[in-house]
């Protein structure tokens, strides 16, 4: 598995684009909109269709996400997340 510091030694930009978004990322949190994301702590959301979804609350839950045929988005609560 590629890490981020990888990527960035790589791609120097990659930084400031996830800089960036991690500042969008903020500003949904404070505006009471939860977000979506994949982060090295779960290694299970790296790949595939496993997220962390964050709640302006704090709390942090992994969920599955699914594009069905007729083009609905699922999300499937698998569970809560410590830290």
């Amino acid at each position: 598995m590629v890490t981020l510091e990888e990527i960035y030694e790589e791609d120097p930009t990659q930084r400031i684009i996830d800089e960036g978004a991690g500042w969008g990322a903020q500003q949904m949190l404070k505006a009471g909109v939860p977000i979506f994301y994949r982060d090295e702590k779960f290694p299970e959301t790296m790949d595939g269709d496993l997220f962390v979804k964050e709640y302006p609350n704090g709390a942090k839950f992994l969920v599955r996400k699914i594009l069905t045929e007729d083009f609905r988005l699922l999300e499937e609560h698998i569970k809560l997340l410590e830290g």
